[in-house]
């Protein structure tokens, strides 16, 4: 598949085309990935050359070298992909991609002989919980875990206090657990297509005080916890697809925020302190019930593009729009 991307510069009025070949990965994942390699931190524009219908399915990225697999740690480690030819090679193991590959009974708890393990790219192993053995590596920096079904979380997961990428697709979870908040060098949290009803976020969310990147997609948490808004380094949040209704006001002390995607839940109205963010540069409520915004998003003097495609915007109520926000692209389709 072929998309067409256009990154936007930090002077917001000059824009650059490219041709980005994206094979078997999640849109999200590439989103991320390409954010990194812009100097403003969005690359979303594919979005608008797509639409938002197909964006996020759970096509997920297993050879991606932008991945943070392939980038944390040591970058140019080997990827081992067999667990017995890794166990060969013992504390000389940086990478495992354990894909399409059920677990050994007997060999799998042998896993614990990779003490140097730094990133562990799980998928389509038959499992539904994660294995206590791999709780226990304390260098490792990436998890990820896709098709697996998961039903929970260990409490233990929190003791991998070096980890700074979690990647859970595919699950069946019912809530994220409070233990996990305690990864304090967390960096980027992703949560795709889990399964379950609904999805709840711990009170003490906050506490994940590094975190810069926050990405859900079709998650059904319908609310947000108000420690969101202890996150001072966050810059990046995409909540896609989850039957949102309502924003905590403490997103308005989200300072460092660049990026916010609300695509697709069911949002009427946003709180008064949204428009606090004053680094907010893309802002995207695509296909909710919004019908009015406040005249504080002038306040928003960041903001280089307003998405409001799929929401009841009046005539009248867009032309206020254009006056609050002269210097900002407004999408109504």
């Amino acid at each position: 598949m072929q998309l067409l991307v256009l990154k936007h510069k930090s002077s917001r009025t000059h824009f650059h085309a490219f041709i980005e070949t994206v094979s078997g990965h999640s849109f999200l994942r590439t989103l991320g990935a390409m954010k990194k390699r812009s100097s403003w931190s969005v690359s979303l524009r594919f979005l608008l050359v797509m639409g938002m219908g197909p964006v996020c399915g759970t096509i997920h990225s297993q050879n991606n070298t932008d991945s943070p697999f392939y980038q944390a740690g040591i970058a140019e480690a080997t990827v081992y992909s067999d667990l017995k030819t890794a166990l060969k090679a013992g504390d000389a193991v940086y990478k495992l991609r354990l894909i399409n590959s059920p677990f050994d009974p007997k060999l799998f708890p042998k896993i614990t002989h990779l003490t140097g393990l730094q990133c562990l790219m799980l998928g389509s192993n038959g499992i539904t919980a994660i294995p206590i053995e791999l709780t226990g590596f304390r260098s490792l920096l990436f998890f990820s875990s896709s098709k697996n079904n998961l039903h929970a979380l260990p409490d233990e997961i929190a003791a991998l206090q070096n980890l700074e990428y979690l990647e859970l697709f595919d699950t069946r979870l019912d809530s994220f657990p409070q233990s996990l908040c305690y990864l304090h060098r967390l960096k980027a949290l992703t949560f795709e297509n889990n399964l379950a009803d609904t999805f709840r976020l711990p009170l003490n969310f906050g506490e994940l005080g590094s975190l810069e990147e926050l990405t859900c997609y079709k998650i059904n948490i319908y609310h947000l916890p108000a420690s969101m808004g202890d996150f001072k380094k966050l810059k990046t949040f995409y909540l896609s697809d989850s039957k949102l209704k309502s924003l905590p006001s403490a997103l308005g002390n989200l300072t460092k925020l660049e990026t916010l995607v609300l695509d697709n839940n069911q949002l009427t109205s946003l709180p008064k302190n949204l428009f606090k963010l004053s680094n907010l540069a893309y802002l995207s409520l695509k296909n909710n019930k919004i019908a009015h915004i406040s005249d504080y998003i002038c306040y928003l003097t960041s903001l280089a593009e307003l998405d409001l495609s799929g929401n009841p915007i009046s005539e009248p109520e867009r032309d206020i729009l254009h006056a609050l926000l002269p210097g900002c692209r407004i999408i109504y389709r």
